[in-house]
C-alpha cells in the first residue's frame, strides 16, 4: 500500500481517559480507553510493575492497612495489617515480625503517628469493630481503658503498744558537762560554739537543751546547726552580742522508747505518748528513727529527762474528724491515668492515720495505683503526688501488686495537692473506625456506641483476691452458683477476661450479677422502652465440649428472664471473637432487683473453659455514634472527657462522619454528603469549639475516602472526585463519569484514596462492577499542573470561543489500572526514599484469591510479580472534524494506507484498529519491540471507514510499551468513499 496521495495526521498530545463524551466525538489528544498506562514526556507506557514488598503472609490473606511509624528513636517502622486480624512491623527492609495475631478479621485500619507512638482505628471503614490501639514499637496496648471496678476499704489505724517498764522504757542520753569559761561558750555573731568536756555523741540536726551556762542568753533548746568534732557543735541563738562563757550542761532531746512488743512504726510517723512516768515524755511527736522492732525515737520538747517507763505508744495521724470519701486511680505503662474507681466512705474520729485495704490491681498494663481522697465533709477529690510530703505513707503506690497501705494527711495538705474530679467524667473510648492528630489532641470519629456507666463489664477493673475465688470488682457472685468463675490474664481480648471453668457434675456455674437498674450516682441504666443489644468477645478452650454461656436480664420479681446472649460450646472457637445479641426489647416498668447476669449452664465440661471479655451494652436503635468526633485532652492523647471531650457534628442532618484532615491549621470533617470545619480556639475544649459547613453536597462514605496532597485534599464522593484547598469543593473526575459510576457504592466505604507528590499522581481504589471491595485503581496524572488551581481548572477537553472541542498537554490525565489493592500508602524506607505502596486484594496479581502480598511500583519491574500487565493505549477517532476541513478529506469514508509510530519496549506491540465503533475491531500485524527503539516503526495499512482508532497494547509477562509518536497516513477513500447503503 503506497501512501501517494494520502495526508499525515500526526497525534500530537497523548492525553488520558475521556468517558463522558461519545468517542467518536473526542477530539485529537485524548483516549476513549485505555488501561494501566502512565503519561510522561509527552508519551504514554506501560505503568510500573508490581513488586513483592512482603509476603507472602500466613494463610495468603489480604492486605488491608500499610503505614510507616516512627519510633521515638527515629526508626522508620512500616506497619502491616492483614485480614486475618495479625499486626506486624518490619524489622529490617522487607521482614515483618508479627505485633498481634487476635485482632478483628476482615477489617481495615486508620492510624495516625503522635505523641511517639502510631494510634490505630481499626473498621470496616464506617464504623469501628475493634478496640482502638496504639503501638510504640514495643506494646500494642489499648487506647483509653476502664478504671477500677471497687473502691478500697478504709478504717481508722488502732495501733497501741505498751512502753516498757522504768527505768528502760523511755531514756534520754545523759547530759555532758560543758567546759568553763571563757572557752565553753563562744558566738560569733548568732552562731554559738559549744566545747564540752567530754564527747557529746550529738549529730546535725537533733535537739539540744542548754542549762546553766553563766551567760543566760545561751540557755535554751536548740537544732545542731553543725558538729566540727566529738567535743564541740554549733548552733543559731536567739540574740548576738554575747559574751564568752562556759559551765553547765548540754543534755540532747532525743528520746528512745523500747516498747514491750513490736510497735510497727516508721519513721515520719505520728506517735503519742502517755502515762510515761516522767511528764515530759508525753505528747504527741514525730518518729525521727526506727533502730528496731521494739525501739523508736523522737525528740522531746527539752533534754535532761530522767530515765523513765510505762504507759503507751499510739500511733497518731492528722486527718480531720468527719466524713472522708476515698477512690483509687490505675496508672498504665503508657502513662494514662485511668477514672477513678467507684468511691467508698469512712468516717474518722481525728487524729489518727487510714489504714487502706483492698486496693484494686488491674491487668498487666498497670504500672501503678492513686489513692485520692476528700477533705472531711468535702465532695471533690485529690492526691498527693510525688514531690509533695504527706505525713507518712504514699498516696502513689508504684506496683501492681501491694493491696494495702497507711497514710497520715491533713486537710490542708490534701487540698494544698492535685484535685482529680476532672478524671470522673473520663470514658473508655469505643471501636472507632478512624483517627487524625490535631492541637496536640488526638480525634477519633465512626466510635461505636456503648454505656460507659456499667461497672466493670470490661474486666479490666480488677478482681477480688489475692486468695481464690477471684471475681470480677463490681460484680457480686451469687452465693450458690459463683464456683467456676475465676480471672483470665493472659488468654483475653484485651487486658483480662472472665472465665468460667466446668467441673462436670455442676449445671450451673459462674453465676455472677451487677443492678441493671442504676449506677453509683443514680443514673439509670436501663430504661423503659428502650430495647438495648449486648456485645462481647467470647472464646472456649479445647477442652470444653458443652455447656452454653449467657449474658441476660433477670428480674425475680418482674419475672423478667431476657434470652439475651447465648453461645454454647460449640458455637464458639479457641480464638477470641465478637458475638452480638439483643439483651432486651422495650421493657416497661423497671423492677428494683433487675440485675445483669453472666453465668453458664448446661454442665459445663470438666475443666472447659468459657472466656468472656469486653461486655458492651448499647440502645439497639444507636449502635453508632454517628455524628460524635472524641476529641482528647491536649498532650493527653488517651483521656476522653464524656462531658467536654468531643465535637457533634451537624448532628441532625442523618449523615454519619466519615473521614477528617488537617489543612492550614484548620481540622475538617467529612461527613457523607458535606464537608465542615473547626479549628483550635486556643482557650476552650473542643465540644465549644465552633464548627463552620463548608459544602452541603460533598462529602466520602469512607474513612479513607480523602487524602492529602501538597496543599489541598481530595474527597471521593458519589457523585465524583472532588479538589478541596479551602474554598468550595471542586470536581475534577468529570471527564469519567460513566466510569466513576459504575463504582458499587454499596461498597464505598471500602474505597480510598491516596497522592503520590512525587510522581504526582493521585490515585483512587474502589470496587468496580459487583465487587465488593477495591478491585481496580484510577489514576489521575497531573506531572505538568502546578498547584490545585491547575488541576481544577485543566480539564483534557476544552470548549474554544468557537465552539471546538480541544485538548491540551497540560491537563488532567486519566488512565484506570488493573490493580486490586485494599489499601494504598507512601511508606517510608531506611535508605531515605518513600515507596507507594499497594496492600493485596481480591482478586490477587495474576487472577484468583489473594496473595498475601504487599507491592510496590518499580519501573525496572516488567510484570506485576510476575503476572502480565495487559496495558493499552487507545487513539481518538481519526479524523476529527477540524482535520477533515485541513486537508480537505470530506465527511465521508477515508482509507488509512501507512502508520508510522516511534516507539520502545519489550515484547511485541498488539495493534488493533476500531473502525467507526468500538465493537468493530481489525487486528493489524504486529511489530516487535526493543529498547532503545532505534528508527521509527512503518505498517502498511488498510483500513477503510468514517472514522478509526487505533489501539495499541502489550499483554505478555515481561512485555512493556512507550509510545511517544503515531502518524496513521489517509485520503479519502478513492474506491467506496460512501458504502451506498445502511
Amino acid at each position: 500500500m503506497t501512501t501517494a496521495g494520502s495526508f499525515d495526521a500526526p497525534i500530537e498530545i497523548f492525553g488520558g481517559l475521556v468517558t463522558d463524551m461519545s468517542p467518536a466525538d473526542l477530539p485529537h489528544g485524548v483516549s476513549p480507553d485505555c488501561q494501566d498506562v502512565v503519561f510522561s514526556s509527552g508519551g504514554v507506557a506501560t505503568r510500573p510493575g508490581l513488586q513483592a514488598l512482603y509476603g507472602p503472609l500466613a494463610n495468603n490473606p489480604t492486605v488491608n492497612y500499610l503505614k510507616t511509624y516512627v519510633t521515638p528513636g527515629g526508626t522508620a517502622r512500616a506497619m502491616v495489617f492483614d485480614g486475618n486480624g495479625v499486626l506486624y512491623k518490619e524489622t529490617t527492609p522487607g521482614t515483618l515480625a508479627t505485633v498481634s495475631s487476635g485482632l478483628a478479621q476482615n477489617a481495615l485500619a486508620n492510624s495516625a503517628s503522635a505523641f511517639g507512638r502510631e494510634y490505630l482505628a481499626i473498621g470496616d471503614g464506617r464504623a469501628g469493630n475493634d478496640a482502638p490501639r496504639q503501638f510504640d514499637d514495643t506494646y500494642l496496648d489499648r487506647v483509653s481503658q476502664g478504671g477500677p471496678g471497687a473502691a478500697p476499704t478504709v478504717v481508722d489505724e488502732n495501733v497501741v503498744v505498751s512502753v516498757a517498764a522504768s527505768p528502760s522504757g523511755a531514756t534520754q542520753p545523759a547530759a555532758v558537762a560543758i567546759a568553763a569559761g571563757p572557752g565553753g561558750a563562744t558566738e560569733n555573731g548568732f552562731l554559738v560554739t559549744i566545747t564540752t568536756s567530754a564527747a557529746h555523741g550529738l549529730s546535725a540536726g537533733q535537739s539540744i537543751t542548754i542549762a546553766g551556762v553563766g551567760v543566760a542568753g545561751y540557755n535554751g533548746t536548740f537544732a545542731v546547726l553543725s558538729v566540727p568534732n566529738g567535743t564541740q557543735f554549733t548552733y543559731v541563738a536567739g540574740s548576738s552580742g554575747l559574751a564568752a562563757s562556759g559551765g553547765g550542761t548540754a543534755a540532747s532531746a532525743t528520746a528512745t522508747i523500747t516498747t514491750s512488743a513490736a510497735h510497727g512504726f516508721s519513721a515520719g510517723e505520728m506517735v503519742t505518748l502517755a502515762g510515761v512516768g516522767v511528764a515530759g515524755y508525753n505528747g504527741t511527736f514525730a518518729v525521727t528513727a526506727v533502730p528496731d522492732a521494739t525501739h523508736f525515737t523522737f525528740t522531746a520538747a527539752s533534754g535532761g529527762l530522767a530515765a523513765s517507763g510505762g504507759g503507751t505508744a499510739a500511733a497518731a495521724g492528722n486527718i480531720a474528724a468527719g466524713v472522708h470519701q476515698v477512690s483509687v486511680i490505675f496508672q498504665t505503662r503508657q502513662g494514662y491515668l485511668t477514672k477513678p474507681g467507684p468511691a467508698a466512705s469512712w468516717t474518722a474520729s481525728g487524729g489518727k492515720r487510714a489504714v487502706v485495704t483492698n486496693i484494686p490491681t488491674g491487668p498487666g498494663n498497670v504500672v501503678a495505683r492513686i489513692l485520692c481522697f476528700t477533705g472531711a465533709g468535702g465532695a471533690s477529690f485529690f492526691t498527693v503526688g510525688s514531690g509533695a510530703t504527706l505525713y507518712s505513707g504514699n498516696m502513689i503506690l508504684g506496683d501492681n501488686a501491694t493491696t494495702s497501705t497507711v497514710v497520715d494527711f491533713s486537710d490542708a495538705v490534701l487540698l494544698a495537692g492535685t484535685n482529680v474530679d476532672a478524671l470522673f467524667r473520663l470514658v473508655e473510648l469505643g471501636a472507632c473506625a478512624g483517627v487524625t492528630d490535631y492541637a496536640q489532641r488526638l480525634f477519633w470519629w465512626g466510635e461505636r456506641n456503648k454505656m460507659n456507666n456499667w461497672v466493670n463489664l470490661g474486666f479490666d477493673g480488677g478482681f477480688t483476691g489475692p486468695l481464690l475465688p477471684h471475681y470480677p470488682l463490681g460484680w457480686t457472685p451469687d452465693v450458690v452458683y459463683a464456683p467456676g468463675g475465676t480471672d483470665e490474664q493472659s488468654f483475653t481480648a484485651w487486658g483480662a477476661a472472665y472465665a468460667i471453668v466446668g467441673n462436670g457434675t455442676t449445671a450451673t456455674r459462674g453465676l455472677m450479677t451487677q443492678s441493671a437498674v442504676q449506677d453509683a450516682l443514680g443514673v439509670a441504666l436501663i430504661v423503659a422502652g428502650t430495647d438495648y443489644t449486648v456485645r462481647a468477645r467470647c472464646a472456649r478452650n479445647a477442652l470444653l465440649a458443652q455447656g452454653t454461656l449467657h449474658v441476660h436480664l433477670y428480674s425475680a420479681s418482674g419475672g423478667i428472664n431476657t434470652a439475651g446472649l447465648q453461645l454454647t460450646a460449640a458455637q464458639l472457637t479457641t480464638g477470641h471473637a465478637e458475638y452480638t445479641a439483643q439483651l432486651t426489647g422495650p421493657l416497661g416498668a423497671i423492677p428494683a432487683d433487675l440485675l445483669l447476669r453472666v453465668y453458664t449452664d448446661g454442665t459445663p465440661t470438666q475443666n472447659g473453659r468459657f472466656y468472656i471479655d469486653s461486655i458492651e451494652i448499647f440502645p439497639t436503635l444507636q449502635p453508632v455514634n454517628a455524628t460524635m468526633v472524641r476529641a482528647s485532652g491536649a498532650e493527653n492523647p488517651e483521656s476522653y472527657d464524656g462531658i467536654s471531650g468531643f465535637l457533634s457534628v451537624a448532628e441532625n442532618d442523618g449523615q454519619a462522619v466519615r473521614a477528617a484532615f488537617k489543612l492550614r491549621e484548620r481540622l475538617y470533617f467529612v461527613k457523607e454528603h458535606s464537608l465542615h470545619a473547626t479549628q483550635d480556639d486556643g482557650v476552650n475544649e473542643p465540644a465549644l469549639w465552633s464548627l463552620t459547613e463548608i459544602s452541603r453536597k460533598v462529602g466520602t462514605p469512607s474513612v479513607r475516602g480523602v487524602a492529602v496532597g501538597e496543599d489541598w485534599a481530595v474527597i471521593a464522593h458519589r457523585t465524583g472526585l472532588y479538589l478541596f484547598s479551602g474554598g468550595e469543593p471542586v470536581k475534577i473526575s468529570q471527564e469519567v463519569q460513566p466510569l466513576w459510576n459504575t463504582i458499587n457504592w454499596q461498597y464505598g466505604h471500602t474505597l480510598w484514596t491516596a497522592v503520590d507528590t512525587k510522581e504526582r499522581r493521585i490515585l483512587v481504589g474502589a470496587p468496580f462492577g459487583a465487587a465488593t471491595s477495591p478491585n481496580r485503581v484510577l489514576m489521575l496524572d497531573f506531572r505538568d499542573l502546578d498547584g490545585a488551581e491547575q488541576i481544577a481548572s485543566r480539564p483534557p477537553i476544552n470548549i474554544t470561543y468557537a465552539g471546538r472541542k480541544t485538548a491540551a498537554d497540560k491537563s488532567r490525565k486519566w488512565s484506570p489500572w488493573s490493580i486490586a489493592a485494599n489499601c494504598c500508602a507512601a511508606l517510608e524506607r531506611t535508605d531515605g526514599t518513600a515507596a507507594v505502596a499497594f496492600g493485596g486484594g481480591i482478586p490477587g496479581v495474576g487472577g484468583g484469591g489473594a496473595t498475601g502480598k504487599a507491592y510496590t511500583l518499580n519501573d525496572a519491574q516488567l510484570s506485576d510479580d510476575g503476572a502480565a500487565i495487559a496495558s493499552y493505549y487507545t487513539t481518538h477517532y481519526f479524523p476529527e472534524r477540524a482535520v477533515e476541513l485541513q486537508l480537505d478529506l470530506g465527511a465521508h469514508r477515508k482509507l488509512f494506507s501507512f502508520l508510522t509510530l516511534y516507539t520502545e519496549g519489550a515484547g511485541t506491540l498488539a495493534l488493533t484498529a476500531y473502525v467507526n465503533t468500538a465493537s468493530a475491531a481489525q487486528a493489524q500485524q504486529s511489530l516487535p519491540l526493543s529498547t532503545p527503539g532505534m528508527k521509527d516503526l512503518e505498517l502498511p495499512l488498510n483500513v477503510s471507514g468514517e472514522r478509526v482508532a487505533f489501539r495499541v497494547g502489550t499483554s505478555a509477562a515481561g512485555a512493556w510499551f512507550r509510545l511517544q509518536k503515531f502518524t496513521p497516513s489517509l485520503r479519502r477513500d478513492p474506491w467506496a468513499p460512501v458504502r451506498g447503503g445502511n
